[in-house]
């Protein structure tokens, strides 16, 4: 399997009144073939405060048209609360250049 990295978007569950929106890319794909998973972090900001949040995916969960990967984890305590999130990635897969995940240029 080429080096991917797969786009994410789903909603944190409410807390203090509000939700958080997380949105983004889980990259530094580690393993090979369907053992494998990707690193993840971001900031999330709703009105005055921010939240941020990282993490690692599950393995690869198989679909019609490729596969996808479970995220789940809190959002940074911030403002007196936190918001706990539970999502997965899109399937959509993009391939890279294996030199530019670990930083090299050809």
């Amino acid at each position: 399997m080429r080096s991917h990295m797969h786009k994410f978007k789903f909603d944190s569950r409410f807390a203090n009144g509000h939700n958080h929106r997380l949105l983004g890319y889980a990259s530094g794909m580690i393993g090979l073939g369907s053992f494998h998973i990707h690193f993840y972090y971001g900031v999330s900001s709703y009105r005055n405060h921010t939240h941020y949040f990282c993490g690692i995916t599950g393995m690869p969960r198989k679909t019609e048209n490729g596969h996808i990967h479970k995220m789940e984890g809190i959002l940074e305590y911030n403002d007196m609360h936190e918001h706990v999130y539970k999502g997965y990635t899109s399937e959509e897969i993009s391939c890279i250049p294996s030199a530019q995940v670990i930083g090299f240029v050809r």
